[in-house]
């Protein structure tokens, strides 16, 4: 058989790559669950495509890669499989969880790639209904976190109650929440075993947030309700971060240790100038110039220390205030410090590279290897590209980038 259809790519808490019809419209796929009887491929009928595949990120570590594809609300008509706009979804995810500092693998469309970092912002919805058995209801722009009614009770310990969740654009649930009208407020049903509700008294002042991660930033979300029918609840104020955009570069970096004040690194059409180093503030002062020697851009990197990479405040990996201090981005190339550390999934580095080239546990390292005698170590990636999300794709308009859970 033939295949017509538009196509669609998605990375899944990953992200995808999905037709051009956007929005949670009855007509789009994107939208729709799998059928029941979906027919799935195993990994081993497709090895090049759907097994997963071992990358390393700058520092060794291998992360497990994997790509697929979807097919969904497709039927047969003429001999011919007939798939609906968003029905046709190519999806990847990698290491782009871990860090937006060590050059992280990610497989775009096939083609490998250093995940660069992220753009994120709060989308705020106010002052509308999450109607009972409707579709969920977009934050920001269509194809944005979204709330969806899930249940309603009268009378339970005499009070009103109602439950929600978070979904992502295709209707992935997120977190269950579940509100009690008197109260005002949101409440979670696990908030007590994670900390957020002091007994059964709320955290003031409002509105209330809740964490899906606590260690990630982009799992922040908060919802103040005003009412509760059986046709729906009443939200005052809703509100969830958002992914805008990603960068990524699909060139190995250039790699420049024991750079000293003075030096001038040669990168592509730019240049390096290093100004000054102070390796006890864990500081480098560094100017972007044109080939012909003007200058662009200037900004002082870091501090980056132990203190940095110990601090629980602020966990450096997941920080939108500690991580951009680190790097300077003009255009289409990206100046950082190297960092030299191991991203796990949770609270902070645990291991520090250290100046032999060895991993040790943070708790026993003694010096941050980026810095040595006055001089920096630096990294500097090349034809760095910006992917915008509910964006036609620049390698192929036909389709669009998004991230959900599939």
């Amino acid at each position: 058989m033939r295949i017509r259809g538009s196509g669609a790519v998605v990375l899944t808490a990953a992200f995808l790559l999905t037709s051009v019809l956007l929005g949670h419209a009855e007509e789009n796929a994107h939208y729709k669950l799998p059928s029941p009887d979906a027919s799935f491929v195993d990994p081993p009928e497709m090895p090049r495509l759907l097994s997963p595949k071992l990358l390393p990120n700058r520092h060794g570590i291998q992360r497990g890669t994997t790509q697929g594809f979807m097919i969904r609300q497709s039927s047969v008509k003429d001999g011919m499989i007939q798939i609906p706009p968003g029905g046709l979804i190519y999806f990847t995810f990698g290491g782009e969880g871990f860090s937006n500092l060590n050059g992280e693998p990610i497989v775009i469309a096939g083609k490998e790639a250093i995940w660069l970092g992220k753009k994120e912002a709060l989308a705020i919805r106010k002052d509308f209904i999450v109607a009972q058995g409707k579709p969920p209801v977009p934050l920001g722009e269509e194809g944005t976190i979204a709330l969806r009614n899930t249940m309603y009770m009268d009378g339970f310990l005499k009070v009103q109650g109602a439950g929600f969740q978070f979904v992502f654009a295709n209707g992935y649930g997120t977190w269950d929440l579940s509100t009690v009208i008197p109260s005002g407020y949101a409440r979670s049903r696990n908030a007590i075993a994670y900390g957020y509700l002091q007994g059964d008294g709320m955290i003031t002042p409002a509105p209330l947030q809740f964490f899906g991660d606590p260690f990630a930033a982009s799992a922040t979300f908060y919802v103040v309700v005003d009412s509760a029918t059986p046709q729906g609840i009443k939200i005052k104020e809703a509100g969830a971060l958002d992914m805008l955009s990603f960068k990524v570069s699909f060139d190995k970096p250039i790699i420049a240790n024991d750079v000293a004040a003075g030096r001038i690194l040669k990168a592509g059409a730019y240049r390096v100038e290093v100004l000054s180093v102070d390796s006890a503030a864990g500081t480098a002062r560094i100017r972007l110039l044109d080939s012909k020697s003007s200058m662009l851009a200037e900004k002082t990197l870091g501090p980056l220390t132990l203190d940095t990479y110990k601090n629980q405040s602020h966990i450096l990996e997941h920080s939108a205030i500690i991580w951009p201090n680190l790097m300077l981005d003009h255009e289409n190339i990206r100046v950082q410090l190297n960092t030299k550390f191991d991203p796990p999934f949770g609270p902070g580095p645990m291991r520090l590279i250290n100046d032999e080239g060895a991993f040790v546990p943070l708790a026993q390292a003694r010096e941050v290897s980026t810095f040595n005698g006055g001089k920096v170590d630096l990294l500097i990636y090349e034809n760095v590209k910006m992917m915008e999300l509910r964006n036609r794709w620049s390698d192929d308009p036909r389709f669009i980038l998004q991230t959900a859970y599939i």
